[in-house]
């Protein structure tokens, strides 16, 4: 089992602390809520419209990404709208602005207190996103704890309405590394103490037990790549449960985020628990589950489920919602805040632009209408003009050189294009007139010099090869299907053209560098079906290491080398990757692959000019 970083025994007398004290966690609470930070004093007023403003004005009965919660009495919903948070009845209507004289500031996921007298949310109207609170009508709002180091998201209240959970993560800054975590605030300010930290990454979302003896939160599994994101259905994010008494954490949901490995149902987040404590609310997608939206298809959509927490049963209590975050790097939550009403019996969640009242029994979706006016100075972007040149201008990033086999010429790529220039100091021109949009590279010279083959890239029609004059001109495609195309080269008598030709990952959302394999495919030079003579697994044995896209070359006899993964070699000592020069025959054959040289720790290999 996880624990808190505090042993059991001193978790238990730190619960109590926190509970009746709370003197080290904050600062000596005034009778008033009010910041005693020195911060607080800032000349720079971030609730003020600057420049040349403009006001707009309009009612709209529809939201993105609407948060909502439900007043203790059952009686009133607030939700978040344009950086405002407003309040109406849980019936529907009109909504009032609770934060309108909060300037041009933000001001998100509110949260009522267990005993209604306040709401719990977050704003940026002192110069970054920190957890505020006001009364349940808006007025008094007050910022807990001034900190411009860190951005806070998705309070939630105690149950003796003390205190607020929320989820706290430090900027990056040189030489440190972020901090985040669960933090706890007392209600009329201080600096807080840290509930649940970094031992489970990601934690988020806390929902506390009315009773008070536990706190629900989210965390991510597994080790996410650099640009953030996971794989939701795999596992990206399970459910944990933090005794408040013991300290200890207990496993809500079980899973794994790891390659060619489910150890997830499909994964668990946004957990809510009900008043009664009987069950818990969250969200999972559904595998085989399609959404449209404006003509697009897409999937899997994400819904929300009911579990049962004394007999484990699940059922799915809403579908479809709002399609969930979980693989995003930039939201403010994975899904809409939402809320159970007091009585259990319905849950009240956004949806579609419209919130709705969901009741757990029968899972009846019924709408709560609403309007509201959207009436907000807007100031002018910060922003300076300026004036892209069309004079001749320095690349700083050059990729693909390769001269022509008389070394006269050069051709390459550079902001996206392939140019040409004479050797050694010759004015570089476009080679082709392909539209902006299309991203060319990977140029390739062909044995007379005559011709030049290149591969190209477009986010809608995606990949294709070519061919153009080396002087210049409209090329030819030589692919009569799109793909991924990489890395072309000729054969030596001028007659065919190796190149990398990928899985297809493109077709299904993922990115080039995704393709569990690359085949090398042959083609005419002149057009016509290829021939498929190889297969790489791609990363395959190359482990965490960066591997280039796979660069057939032609070689003597005819044979088409290409580097590719290998096992590892077992007289090798820590356990660094392997990788081996393999060539085979340009057309079907019974002749083998051969390997011809291996490599520890390298992912580049040619073999020198055959010309």
């Amino acid at each position: 089992m996880d624990r808190f970083r505090l042993p059991a025994a001193l978790f238990a007398a730190a619960a109590a602390f926190f509970t009746h004290s709370l003197v080290y966690a904050q600062v000596e609470p005034a009778e008033e809520p009010g910041l005693e930070d020195p911060q607080d004093a800032l000349e720079w007023d971030t609730t003020l419209a600057r420049g040349k403003t403009r006001t707009i004005d309009f009612e709209t009965s529809e939201g993105t990404f609407m948060s909502a919660d439900v007043s203790p009495d059952g009686k009133w919903i607030v939700f978040d709208l344009l950086a405002s948070i407003y309040r109406m009845p849980i019936a529907g209507g009109r909504a009032e602005n609770l934060t309108e004289n909060s300037g041009v500031a933000v001001n998100y996921h509110p949260q009522y207190s267990p005993d209604g007298k306040y709401i719990a949310f977050i704003s940026d109207r002192k110069g970054q996103n920190n957890l505020w609170v006001m009364n349940a009508d808006g007025s008094n709002p007050v910022q807990i704890w001034q900190d411009l180091d860190a951005r806070y998201r998705a309070p939630a209240w105690s149950a003796d309405s003390q205190y607020v959970y929320v989820r706290r993560n430090t900027l990056w800054k040189p030489g440190s590394k972020p901090e985040e975590g669960i933090w706890m605030f007392h209600r009329k300010g201080g600096k807080g103490v840290e509930i649940v930290g970094a031992d489970q990454p990601g934690a988020m979302w806390p929902s506390p037990s009315a009773d008070g003896n536990y706190l629900y939160f989210e965390v991510v599994t597994g080790e996410k790549s650099w640009s953030g994101r996971g794989d939701a259905l795999a596992g990206e994010m399970q459910v944990r449960r933090l005794d408040l008494k013991t300290g200890e954490i207990r496993e809500e949901s079980q899973g794994v985020l790891a390659q060619q490995r489910r150890w997830s149902s499909g994964g668990m987040a946004a957990p809510e628990i009900s008043p009664d404590g009987r069950t818990m609310t969250f969200i999972r997608r559904i595998p085989d589950g399609r959404i449209e939206f404006k003509g697009h298809e897409f999937g899997p959509r994400t819904a929300l489920w009911l579990r049962d927490l004394q007999t484990g049963a699940e059922r799915i209590l809403m579908d479809p919602v709002e399609q969930d975050l979980v693989e995003g790097s930039k939201g403010l939550r994975v899904f809409p805040g939402y809320s159970f009403t007091p009585d259990g019996r319905s849950v009240v969640v956004a949806q579609g632009g419209k919130l709705h009242k969901v009741d757990v029994a029968s899972g009846k979706v019924s709408p709560i209408p609403f309007t509201a006016r959207v009436k907000r100075t807007i100031s002018e972007q910060a922003y300076k003009e300026f004036r892209i040149s069309d004079a001749p201008f320095e690349a700083k990033f050059i990729r693909w050189a390769a001269a022509s086999p008389d070394g006269k010429k050069l051709a390459f790529q550079a902001v996206g294009k392939i140019w040409v220039q004479s050797l050694p100091n010759g004015t570089p021109k476009r080679l082709t007139n392909l539209g902006g949009d299309i991203h060319e590279y990977g140029p390739a010279w062909s044995p007379d010099g005559r011709t030049i083959a290149f591969v190209s890239w477009e986010s809608v029609n995606r990949g294709n090869l070519w061919t153009v004059s080396a002087s210049g001109g409209s090329p030819a495609k030589l692919t009569r299907e799109a793909g991924e195309y990489a890395n072309p080269d000729w054969s030596a008598d001028g007659r065919m053209i190796a190149v990398g030709k990928g899985a297809n990952y493109t077709a299904r959302q993922r990115n080039i560098s995704n393709n569990a394999w690359w085949n090398i495919a042959v083609f005419p030079a002149r057009g016509g079906e290829p021939a498929i003579v190889a297969q790489i697994d791609y990363m395959k044995g190359f482990g965490d290491q960066r591997q280039q896209l796979p660069r057939p070359i032609w070689g003597p006899d005819g044979r088409i080398f290409f580097l590719r993964g290998a096992p590892k070699n077992p007289d090798s000592h820590g356990g660094d990757p392997f990788s081996e020069l393999v060539s085979v025959a340009a057309t079907p054959s019974i002749d083998p692959p051969r390997i011809h040289a291996r490599f520890q720790s390298a992912d580049e290999a040619a073999i020198s000019p055959r010309f």
